[in-house]
């Protein structure tokens, strides 16, 4: 995806882009990728490593930069100091001019600060949450939901024409034994009472009971078969299990605040297998073989030329499809259908060789899209890893309503209306369960943890929240005012800078989330600038400032931190509320 250099450019594109001219006057050519953002240690803000350069010339690092330094004439370039360090060429920024910059860049499009034209209406599909039909919505579900929904807000506001496909898994044996079970313990009272519950139990009951008695693996494999070859009696009960589960789906979805532009499942393209097995025959990438396990053929995809040694099986010896049979029809449906650049599938780390299987046999059969596997850690409990089978799972309503009472808790003694404190705890609640998520490197596995889950201070969402609701409050006290830019070079005290230079970055950071498909890139920008607000909060007089203008300056860097939070959350998928 394409960087920085995207229009319209930011404060921090026009100083990079001096940086680079600078120092090409000085016969040293750099990209912008070589300039480092400096937020801790020595007091500058860019750093250029000379490294590379001086093992080239076999020269030292340390006194190539003091001479390319001693070259330089800053002159009318927006530095304050150009300060030689250890290899490093160390860039300071001058703070009235870095003031005045990221105003203009604010008052340019206040609503879409940040924005660029990376995607330019090319279109991406993300396949995300797919859930599968019949089972609980777990926290195990909550990483693909919310990193999905989040990467779908920040590439459809660079421009992206973002398709969102919940590609819901209601197909394959898992549903033979599902049926199998219902066939023999199946109670309707239960069903009707909880449905969940009831086919968890079941879909537990079946596993404990396989393991004494085999004969009940052949007997959900025909029941598979059966749905498969449109067996009235498998497909009336399969259908009444699909509707009840999606129902439930959707109260999640909706409490999640989480949407989606396409519901496909995976039996929407059941008329479509025996298309892609013919295909993948007739163009040779595919072939039968003789089944390992009994008679018949299977078909299969030799992957030995991208470097696999493990085939990829589309149809076992009893005619039945797989999930790879499936997945193949839908990325050729979605290329037929909306013609992707790219598709994200944003699943968990432990189908990393599967996916590049799947991206393998794609290529052979000569589909023309970049797939991309945003791979992700799973959540665990303590005592490992979330099991359906075993029923050891903790159901992500259960933790959606206790965060949200446990806010509503926190909220008793204020000053607020029922409806309002209600509101406001949906949404501190919420928002608390997907920063917690959101807030770390997605391919780190995550140990289920309640007290993180519903932290309220710290790094968390509800922090960022109060953060913003102070803002707001300094508004609303300051009577109307008008974001004005005129003043904003007075803004040069030390309080004042750690906000600009936080909001400056705050472009980066999209870009960076976009590029990397990492949202917690956003969230640690959005926590550090509400860290620094708060010391701004603390020690600068924004009401009661020296000057009207001065005070004027204040209010509109207060608006302007207000609302890159409330624009950096909602891009995470969480609600900002006026009062807390």
């Amino acid at each position: 995806m394409p960087g920085a250099s995207h229009s319209p450019p930011y404060c921090l594109d026009r100083l990079r882009a001096q940086v680079i001219q600078l120092l090409a006057g000085a016969g040293l050519a750099i990209e912008p990728a070589g300039i480092r953002d400096v937020e801790s240690g020595p007091a500058a803000d860019l750093a250029v490593p000379v490294f590379r350069v001086a093992r080239a010339q076999q020269a030292n690092p340390s006194e190539l930069a003091r001479a390319i330094a001693a070259r330089l004439d800053l002159g009318s370039a927006p530095f304050a100091a150009l300060q030689p360090s250890g290899g490093y060429l160390n860039f300071s920024f001058d703070p009235a001019r870095l003031a005045a910059e990221v105003f203009a860049d604010y008052a340019r499009a206040p609503e879409a600060y940040g924005r660029r034209t990376a995607g330019s209406g090319r279109t991406v599909v993300i396949d995300y949450s797919s859930p599968n039909i019949a089972k609980p919505f777990s926290v195990g579900h909550l990483r693909s939901t919310i990193i999905g929904q989040a990467l779908h807000n920040i590439l459809s506001f660079l421009g992206w024409r973002v398709i969102g496909d919940n590609h819901l898994g209601d197909w394959g044996t898992q549903f033979g034994k599902l049926l199998c079970a219902w066939s023999r313990w199946g109670e309707e009272e239960k069903l009707e009472a909880n449905p969940t519950e009831h086919l968890l139990a079941l879909y537990v009951r079946f596993h404990d009971s396989a393991g004494t008695d085999p004969a009940l693996e052949t007997e959900a494999r025909d029941w598979f078969r059966r749905l498969e070859t449109g067996d009235p009696e498998a497909r009336k009960l399969w259908q009444r299990f699909v509707r009840l589960s999606t129902a439930e789906f959707e109260r999640i979805y909706a409490l999640l605040g989480v949407r989606f532009d396409s519901v496909l499942a995976e039996s929407f393209y059941e008329d479509r297998l025996e298309g892609v097995l013919n295909r993948a025959l007739a163009s040779g990438a595919a072939r039968e073989e003789p089944a390992e396990d009994g008679p018949g053929k299977v078909v299969l995809i030799p992957l030995d030329s991208a470097g696999i040694k493990t085939p990829l099986l589309l149809r076992k010896s009893d005619g039945t499809s797989l999930y790879a049979t499936r997945e193949i029809a839908t990325a050729e449906y979605r290329l037929e259908t909306w013609h992707p650049e790219k598709t994200l599938y944003v699943v968990g780390n432990e189908q990393e060789l599967y996916f590049r299987q799947f991206r393998a046999a794609l290529a052979l059969l000569g589909h023309p899209v970049e797939c991309v596997h945003v791979n992700f850690g799973l959540i665990r409990l303590p005592e490992g890893r979330m099991s359906t089978r075993e029923g050891r799972v903790v159901f992500l309503e259960d933790v959606i309503r206790e965060a949200i009472r446990h806010a509503r808790d926190v909220l008793a003694d204020r000053d607020l209306s029922e409806p309002e404190k209600d509101e406001i705890a949906r949404k501190v609640g919420i928002g608390a369960v997907k920063y917690a998520d959101l807030s770390q490197s997605r391919i780190k596995e995550v140990v289920f943890d309640w007290n993180r889950m519903l932290s309220l201070d710290g790094d968390s969402a509800p922090y960022l929240q109060y953060a913003f609701t102070r803002t707001r409050s300094i508004l609303r006290k300051a009577g109307a005012s008008m974001f004005d830019a005129r003043h904003a070079s007075l803004l040069i005290a030390p309080e004042e800078q750690a906000l600009l230079k936080h909001v400056a970055r705050f472009p980066d950071s999209i870009v960076a989330a976009a590029e990397s498909y990492e949202p917690h890139r956003i969230c640690h920008r959005l926590y550090r600038l509400a860290q620094d607000f708060s010391v701004f909060y603390d020690r600068v007089p924004v009401l009661k400032a020296e000057s009207e203008e001065l005070r004027s300056a204040r209010l509109s860097l207060v608006e302007m931190t207000g609302a890159v939070l409330r624009l950096g959350l909602g891009l995470l998928g969480i609600e900002t509320a006026e009062r807390m």
